[in-house]
């Protein structure tokens, strides 16, 4: 996979002094965190990659939330490197030099230890002293560190995520082990809110926009996976062409997708032997593939911000063009809309996220493909395999 490829190439960069950093975005379900816990396990050396040699990284990671502020994000950061540090150092003393200095280190005046508080100046500083620290003593054991953040576009423009990586990355620059990587993972928006916080914030990052895999890429991970499943369990089982087949073409490319749909039609098999029947049992039946993916991804999109079957009825209509845009004519003749019903359909789905907007041309389109795609096979179970009655669904 290049993109895995091209991300052990930043890993052997920084364990060289030139520390590249990364970004991946792109839809939900588009396999961000996968590849992220791909890389994590190239960092540590629990699966190797295409050198002899098995890397040796300090993994520090942490999630954010739509509620974190800045104080917030400098604690994590460095709660983290402390959980890491504390972990790695158990018989190994060179890392009990950096766990003593991060025990002396409270961040945004939260202490780290049980002893009496003091106050802290400059809470950013204390965070990149720690971690200045910690590259010092690791220098010549291991090869550097790499902290992953996961749901990066989460966290809101307050928290200045990109004006603290960027001190961060600035002040490690400095020291005699430069081997400071970030690893950032978050929908296509991530770039946006790393810009807010700070203009040249993203010129840090190289990036790479996920697509969805292509047909014969999700064919080989079908078959991988059987492969991988048959190795594991006491009898073989396997899946016909045409199921294979509608297993890709249900996912339209979605890692997530794949994982599901083949994780429920393996699931219902009852013979060893995969079939369409398979499939679509595993997709629709209650607490099935799409009733799993709608709840990870879109049913606060499709049902919490949506009271309306009218409403929904344009989501049907606009997902038989995927996220390509679409004229208000052409949703009113695909939905058989009063004009009036229609305006308030369009305004509320736009002022609610759920809907995107051309202001200049008055076209429409869904966010993201696997939003439509998840909307088509919610509308075929609800119309028994009919996906082209949009307009009475």
């Amino acid at each position: 996979m290049e993109e895995t490829w091209a991300l052990e190439q930043m890993l052997f960069n920084t364990l060289n002094q030139n520390p590249q950093h990364f970004i991946l975005h792109g839809e939900r379900g588009i396999g961000k965190s996968s590849l992220l816990q791909i890389h994590r396990m190239l960092a540590v050396g629990q699966i190797s990659g295409n050198s002899d040699k098995a890397n040796n990284f300090l993994v520090v990671t942490l999630n954010l939330e739509p509620t974190d502020t800045h104080e917030s994000l400098i604690r994590k950061l460095g709660l983290s490197l402390q959980t890491t540090c504390a972990a790695a150092s158990k018989g190994n003393e060179v890392l009990k030099k950096s766990l003593d200095f991060l025990l002396r280190f409270e961040a945004a005046g939260v202490k780290l230890r049980d002893k009496p508080a003091r106050q802290v100046v400059d809470p950013l500083l204390e965070l990149t002293n720690a971690y200045c620290q910690t590259v010092e003593d690791i220098k010549g054991f291991r090869d550097g560190i790499l902290v992953i953040i996961d749901e990066a576009d989460t966290a809101p423009a307050s928290a200045h995520l990109g004006a603290t990586l960027k001190s961060l990355s600035e002040r490690v620059a400095l020291s005699s082990n430069n081997v400071l990587c970030f690893g950032l993972a978050g929908v296509s928006n991530l770039i946006s809110t790393l810009r807010e916080s700070h203009e040249s914030s993203p010129r840090l990052f190289t990036g790479f926009d996920l697509k969805p895999l292509s047909e014969s890429e999700s064919h080989d991970v079908v078959k991988k996976s059987i492969a991988d499943a048959n190795q594991k369990n006491l009898r073989a089982t396997k899946i016909l062409p045409d199921a294979e087949d509608m297993i890709v073409a249900l996912s339209e490319g979605y890692p997530s997708f794949i994982q599901e749909f083949g994780y429920f039609a393996f699931d219902a098999d009852e013979d060893f032997k995969i079939t369409v029947d398979d499939v679509k049992k595993g997709a629709w039946q209650e607490h099935g593939a799409y009733a799993q993916l709608g709840m990870k991804y879109f049913h606060h999109l499709y049902n919490g911000k949506i009271g309306s079957d009218e409403y929904r009825n344009v989501l049907h209509f606009m997902s038989t063009h995927s996220d390509k845009w679409v004229s208000k004519e052409q949703i009113r003749q695909g939905t058989r809309l009063k004009e009036t019903t229609l305006s308030n359909a369009m305004q509320a789905l736009v002022s609610r996220g759920i809907v995107n907007r051309d202001n200049k041309k008055g076209y429409y389109r869904l966010p993201s493909k696997s939003f439509a795609a998840w909307i088509k096979g919610e509308l075929q179970k609800k119309n028994g395999g009919d996906t082209n009655n949009t307009a009475d669904a």
